[in-house]
């Protein structure tokens, strides 16, 4: 009798596993990845994307690189929700849909928040060691926000064209000496 009701229990924890595995509460999130332009209209030299992205990107865009743990529950569930919440506050492949005002806003939050050390969170930067930020970069981070904010207050300062956005990767990786 104990056997049984060892295998009735084994059996209803492989059922509720496969179910979690199954399953998600945040929903679909995987299936918006897109290989969009980050900060599409924004003024940026390749050095400060380069930084974004490798900092920023995995949460704030729909550029995301799921780890191996966030396809196991509940780690999945727990990744997925902070993903959710962080593009929610900020989508850095949706930043031409923001109008001037909202960037902005999101420019002084970036820098604030760089600048501070409150982003990116240690818990992330504790999986994630080539996310953290220098002191250095927190500035180059910090100097950009103000600039770009500078340029969207007066649109006539804008930078040369080589500033803009329509870098490609393999640019940037020449701009930062690589």
């Amino acid at each position: 009798m104990p056997q049984r009701l060892f295998l009735s229990v084994l059996g209803a924890v492989a059922i509720v596993g496969a179910a979690g595995l199954a399953l998600h509460p945040s929903g679909g999130m995987r299936q918006e990845r897109t290989w969009s332009p980050l900060l599409e209209g924004a003024e940026i030299d390749p050095g400060t994307l380069c930084i974004l992205e490798r900092a920023c990107q995995n949460c704030h865009s729909e550029r995301t690189r799921w780890p191996w743990y966030s396809h196991v529950p509940p780690a999945s569930w727990l990744v997925q929700r902070d993903v959710k919440q962080a593009r929610g506050h900020l989508n850095l492949s949706r930043w031409q849909d923001y109008g001037a005002d909202e960037r902005q806003a999101l420019l002084s939050a970036i820098g604030a928040a760089t600048r501070s050390g409150v982003m990116p969170p240690s818990r992330y930067t504790a999986l994630h060691p080539g996310s953290k930020l220098s002191g250095a970069e927190r500035e180059q981070i910090y100097h950009w926000t103000r600039s770009e904010r500078a340029r969207i207050a007066d649109p006539s300062r804008s930078a040369p064209r080589s500033q803009h956005m329509g870098v490609k990767p393999e640019e940037r990786t020449a701009a930062m000496g690589g």
